[in-house]
């Protein structure tokens, strides 16, 4: 039932966004007893509409629809870790596009599912759930306010860059992580280590969004 649309998803950006748009019609018009299945998918699909979106009401729009689809997932899959991954992923990115208000009402949402996610399986999808909440620790107002731990954003992103290698933005984030913690020489290693490798991705789109962030972070090094 799903190995065309996965296919489609798999090659997100051949063409783009046509193959997104035609597994998200898809998934639509797939029958009701595969709603679990079907959610964990569009919100994937949603979460890769906003992401690589460049219009900020566009972008808006797409992960507003991911949330929804990624909280149905949790409802009806609530031990399958693709399904609380990507509804974290969507609230996340959400949160950012609608501004510090958002942002702050998704932290207890995103660090839940994010845990949980962790619970199921840390290593799935080359370590999103250490991506995830290394990121979320990372960003994070500490406290009072969030759950910002930098200390924990440094472990959890170490670990992901040991399960994921290849997922280069799992290294960005670390680099960003150390230089926050003033570790330029750990930092500017990674970020090397990403822009010696970086063209040679799969997915262009993805690799120009990732050479942009690790270029701004050798900037500020």
């Amino acid at each position: 039932m799903f190995g065309e649309i996965d296919q489609l998803i798999s090659n997100r950006e051949s063409p783009y966004p046509e193959n997104l748009l035609l597994a998200r019609e898809k998934l639509e018009a797939l029958p009701g007893q595969a709603a679990g299945p079907v959610s964990i998918r569009l919100a994937e699909v949603l979460f890769w509409l906003g992401e690589y979106a460049e219009d900020s009401a566009e972008k808006e729009k797409y992960f507003s629809a991911g949330v929804e689809a990624g909280k149905k997932a949790v409802e009806l899959e609530a031990e399958n870790v693709a399904a609380h991954l990507w509804y974290a992923a969507c609230m996340g990115s959400h949160g950012v596009v609608r501004g510090i208000m958002s942002s702050l009402f998704y932290l207890g949402p995103v660090e839940k599912h994010g845990k949980k996610a962790m619970e199921l399986d840390e290593n799935y999808y080359e370590g999103g759930p250490l991506r995830l909440m290394g990121r979320l620790y990372q960003q994070a107002p500490g406290w009072p306010v969030g759950p910002g731990d930098g200390k924990k954003a440094i472990e959890l992103l170490e670990k992901a860059v040991k399960v994921g290698p290849d997922f280069l933005y799992n290294h960005v984030y670390l680099a960003e992580a150390y230089l926050a913690k003033s570790r330029k020489g750990d930092a500017s290693r990674m970020i090397e280590d990403v822009l010696s490798r970086v063209d040679g991705l799969k997915y262009q789109r993805q690799a120009a969004m990732i050479k942009k962030d690790a270029l701004a972070l050798k900037a500020r090094l």
